[in-house]
């Protein structure tokens, strides 16, 4: 009994932990960063500088003969930036080029909560008769190497089963 708590101990935390709520042509996705945050992007936010996690989300049907077909493509974005005058966090949500939510905060960690759990998300989801798959990463910043060459910082893609209807 011991070695087992010692086992669920060493198991980290996934990264992105996401609930999904499934309703008829709809599906509605709610995602939390479980992971630390680069220190350079809480720097910049405490800055002043615009910063924001993009959270991608691809739908697939599963298909058993042939590769798996891409049904849509989503994505999150989720910004922060403090206003230097008055200190207060502006923060916004926009899915798709379309703004989500909105509102403002006084302190970093609020804006750090709200920015790594966005409100939920509702995407459209195509009535099937083949099982779907949603593939998700949460993307925080780029480097660049030697200026041109573009490397992300984020989670790895994480896929989960889209349930069926009752």
């Amino acid at each position: 009994m011991m070695l087992a708590a010692i086992l669920l101990a060493a198991v980290p935390l996934p990264e992105l932990k996401v609930e999904l709520v499934p309703s008829p042509g709809r599906l509605l996705v709610q995602m939390t960063v479980q992971r630390e945050l680069p220190a350079e992007w809480s720097e910049a936010l405490a800055a002043g500088a615009p910063v924001g996690i993009t959270y991608r989300l691809r739908l697939y049907r599963n298909r058993h003969w042939l590769w798996d077909q891409r049904v849509a493509a989503h994505e999150l974005v989720v910004k922060a930036q403090r206003d230097p005058l008055t200190g207060v966090f502006t923060l916004v949500a926009e899915l798709d080029g379309e703004i989500l939510a909105s509102g403002q905060v006084g302190s970093l960690e609020e804006a750090i909560r709200w920015v790594t759990n966005p409100p939920p998300s509702e995407i459209t989801v195509p009535l099937r008769t083949e099982p779907l798959l949603l593939f998700m990463r949460a993307e925080f910043l780029t480097h660049y190497k030697l200026l041109v060459i573009p490397s992300t910082v984020g989670t790895e893609w994480f896929q989960f089963a889209v349930p069926e209807l009752p």
